[in-house]
């Protein structure tokens, strides 16, 4: 016993050693996440996502929320829109859950007024009550991402997953467990059943482990779900009160999931202690987490609706922090004021009343203030703002109706649908040419502006019809215009083709962006001004690019007498 004593002393102060090393590595952890916490907080995200990762948010969205007969942003406007610009720079999330409900609240605005007033108030709070925030954070962080796929995506796999038979394990497991025991009575015929029983489970482990690991990282994601549903709960925090109440009923339907689930999400960690080691070889050679493997099938089978309520209360607090996080970044946002839709037997206007509207990702951008209703007509040189205005004020929109946040001084405005029609492309899968993509795009936003849904339309056209020729554009581009303007719809069209600011004159409001030539400079000050654009600096610059006098004269000449006569001749 007293040689052994040394021994047993040294082991004990190794085992004392690695407990303080583990101990000191975690401190170290947490104060690394809680420092990246608050310094990521009202700043750009600076998350990195592979192309799979960021391709699989969409899915929660796409499965669980789409309803092809009610609104969403569709692809053509969040395309035009660079809508995954702006998820991006929103999307402070720490979890995959986050990520999915927050896409989900831009592709799916609302149009229920409590249901935002609820959204404004959560995230009010978590902008204004930095402890809480800062608690709710670091449990997030913990939970986080899953890699490679989304939470929703790893659900999913779990809806066809078939179970692999805990017979097949058991038996060998036992073969194992007996071989052991004879070790002791019979070394020889113990080792004798236990070598072959070793390489027979090995390869059996791996095999199976290779066909089960999907739906392991799935196990593992419910897992950390539900402790963070736990300690989110545990936080006792009265605005989270409606979350917590879901969570709480998720996590109670999902008892028996838990027990045991250590065995199999295990392998997912990184750990390199001994308890660790021992673990593994356990798994290894007794099978235990396949064993426990269709448990954990079953403990999910039917209750599918539990675990997207813990991906959907988990998702709303951590997209509500990024939408507060949002709110800080930006040089200037409001909380929308909406106004009662109208209805469309009245006769009365729909109305925008912005104040000072930037774009959210501009720096310095500069503000524009506007009251908009019916036809808006747009003109003014190409880079003078027109685009940018049009892309903001759609954008907002989509912001308003899904975080309350628009990047504005007030904004004040009706629910509504947005379509936009801009940043179009041939379409060479269909072996569609521009113009009939084009076409079809316009078709769109003409059919929800006559479908009478009772929810006006907010349309946003971006040089008209550009894929085709002068005459062919004018005409059918008023005879549109003409078709789309209307009491219950606003329109913003713009447009290089001044013939339309008096064709459509009396329908459609003229509004311009112009710019000012200094030297060899030309100088834009972005500001959205009333009228039609008037402005000969396309011409001028020709001048200032060194052409010869009498080309810039003659193409002078020959506009001032195409706006006298309505005729064009080479002068």
């Amino acid at each position: 016993m007293t040689e052994a004593a040394p021994l047993l002393v040294i082991s004990a102060l190794i085992v004392l050693a690695a407990a303080m090393m583990i101990s000191q590595e975690n401190r170290r952890q947490r104060k690394n996440l809680i420092k990246k916490i608050s310094r990521s907080w009202g700043r750009m995200p600076d998350t990195v996502m592979s192309a799979e990762e960021f391709g699989s948010i969409p899915h929660y969205f796409q499965s669980e929320l789409f309803d092809p007969d009610a609104y969403w942003v569709d692809d053509i406007t969040w395309n035009d829109c660079d809508m995954d610009r702006i998820f991006k720079a929103l999307a402070a999330t720490m979890t995959s859950p986050g990520d999915s409900v927050l896409y989900a609240w831009l592709r799916k605005p609302s149009f229920d007024q409590q249901e935002l007033n609820d959204r404004d108030q959560l995230i009010g709070f978590l902008g204004s009550d930095e402890e809480t925030r800062k608690k709710l954070l670091y449990v997030l962080a913990e939970t986080g991402r899953m890699k490679g796929m989304s939470s929703y995506d790893g659900l999913a796999a779990l809806r066809d997953a078939q179970k692999i038979g805990s017979a097949k394990f058991i038996v060998p497991g036992i073969f194992m467990l007996a071989g052991i025991i004879l070790l002791f009575v019979n070394p020889l015929i113990g080792l004798g059943i236990i070598l072959p029983t070793m390489a027979v489970n090995i390869i059996l482990y791996l095999r199976s482990r290779e066909t089960t690991k999907t739906q392991i990282r799935a196990f593992s994601c419910i897992l950390k779900m539900i402790r963070c549903a736990e300690k989110i709960c545990a936080m006792k925090v009265p605005e989270f009160g409606a979350v917590c109440a879901e969570l709480e009923d998720a996590v109670r339907k999902l008892a028996s999931f838990k027990k045991g689930a250590f065995l199999v999400t295990s392998s997912l960690t990184k750990g390199t202690g001994l308890s660790d080691m021992l673990l593994e070889y356990m798994k290894l050679f007794f099978h235990a987490d396949l064993i426990k493997f269709d448990q954990m099938l079953d403990a999910v089978s039917g209750n599918e609706d539990a675990c997207l309520a813990l991906l959907r209360g988990i998702g709303t607090l951590d997209a509500a922090c990024a939408a507060a996080s949002f709110r800080e970044y930006l040089p200037v946002s409001c909380r929308p004021e909406f106004t009662e839709n109208d209805d469309p037997e009245s006769g009365r206007e729909v109305v925008i009343e912005a104040e000072g509207m930037v774009h959210p990702l501009l720096p310095d951008a500069v503000p524009n203030s506007f009251t908009a209703s019916g036809g808006n007509l747009i003109t003014g040189s190409n880079a003078s703002g027109k685009s940018t205005f049009l892309k903001s004020t759609a954008i907002a929109q989509i912001l308003a109706q899904s975080i309350m946040t628009v990047p504005a001084e007030s904004w004040r405005s009706p629910f509504l649908r947005v379509y936009s029609s801009m940043a179009l492309t041939d379409d060479l899968v269909k072996g569609e040419s521009y113009f009939i993509v084009e076409i079809r795009s316009l078709k769109r936003i003409m059919d929800a502006a006559a479908d009478g849904s009772g929810i006006p339309v907010l349309g946003i056209v971006d040089e008209v019809l550009r894929g085709t020729n002068t005459i062919e554009r004018i005409s059918a581009s008023s005879q549109i215009l003409n078709k789309i303007a209307g009491d219950q719809r606003i329109i913003f069209a713009a447009t290089h083709d001044i013939e339309l600011t008096y064709i459509l004159d009396g329908i459609y409001r003229n509004l311009h962006f112009e710019e000012e030539v200094r030297g060899k400079d030309v100088v834009f000050n972005y500001k959205l001004m009333p009228g039609r654009a008037h402005s000969r600096n396309a011409i001028t610059l020709l001048s200032v690019a060194g052409y010869d006098e009498d080309v810039v004269t003659g193409a002078r000449a020959q506009a001032e007498r195409f706006e006298e006569t309505g005729e064009w001749s080479l002068l």
